[in-house]
């Protein structure tokens, strides 16, 4: 039987304006509220945990929901922050892949974005701000910055992977927080083209400064997400000199990427050439 637990962290985000506590909480005495970060469950459970954090950080209203799954053991384990896409939300996404990347040894969370569907969006954001949008962006960025209070979190060790319109939310959030990752993959993603000027995709100005090594994943018989969204990626990278690989997958369509086996231990061996494990 798993045991159900509720564990509420309070998050100190400005730095130098908090003191600690024995149980390695925090409390901070600036002009935001003490931010909350409330862990329901086992993320040991083979179903993972699910988490909430309410806050106002800097201004900024946060009202996050999303799950996690641990290793067992005290750590500290690497991690990755998962993004998912239209076609579901973090559960769904982690549902799939997270038990495989625990087993290797990886700590997992994903929060909801304001593109989820079947769960309350939260905030910040509206669900006409998809994709690569800022208010995406500051969540991707507060779910990386609520690992470091979990004492199990190697925080010199974490990824980022993502699908879909997490695929190029992760472009943008990597373009915005350069040392937020250490190593990063993506399925069925890429970057817009110049003359689609607004849109759920990041720009080529956006990939263009990330020099975080990225291994990229496409299927050719994506009809969602064009091939060549992935290859001007794949060029951007090149031409900027980051550590890349780009891999096509014949015949895959844009949902199947996902979970392929075959992509699953490529990002394994990617990772692993980049020290995550």
């Amino acid at each position: 039987m798993v045991r159900t637990a509720t564990v509420s962290i309070a998050l100190a985000l400005v730095a130098g304006c908090g003191g600690s506590g024995g149980d390695g909480s925090s409390t901070t005495t600036g002009p935001d509220t003490a931010p909350a970060f409330a862990i329901s469950g086992n993320p040991e459970a083979t179903t993972g945990a699910t988490w909430t954090f309410k806050a106002t950080v800097d201004g900024v209203a946060y009202d996050l929901t999303g799950v996690l799954y641990k290793p067992v053991g005290a750590g500290p384990f690497p991690a990755v922050v998962l993004s998912h896409g239209s076609d579901g939300n973090a559960a769904f996404l982690a549902s799939g892949i997270a038990p495989t990347m625990v087993q290797w040894g990886l700590v997992c969370i994903a929060v909801n974005y304001t593109h989820a569907t079947g769960v309350p969006i939260g905030s910040p954001g509206t669900a006409a701000e998809v994709g690569a949008s800022s208010a995406n962006v500051s969540r991707a960025h507060m779910t990386h910055e609520l690992l470091r209070r979990l004492s199990y979190v190697d925080m010199s060790r974490v990824a980022a992977h993502g699908h879909s319109l997490g695929a190029y939310l992760d472009v943008a959030e990597i373009s915005t927080y350069p040392s937020d990752f250490r190593v990063a993959s993506h399925t069925s993603g890429g970057v817009r083209p110049a003359f689609i000027v607004i849109g759920p995709a990041p720009t080529v100005a956006e990939a263009s400064v990330i020099h975080v090594p990225y291994q990229i994943h496409h299927g050719d018989a994506d009809t969602v997400v064009a091939l060549s969204y992935e290859q001007r990626f794949d060029s951007v990278l090149t031409a900027v000199g980051t550590p890349h690989q780009f891999f096509v997958y014949p015949g895959a369509s844009h949902t199947a990427v996902r979970l392929d086996p075959v992509m699953l231990q490529r990002v394994h061996d990617w990772y692993a050439s980049h020290g995550i494990f």
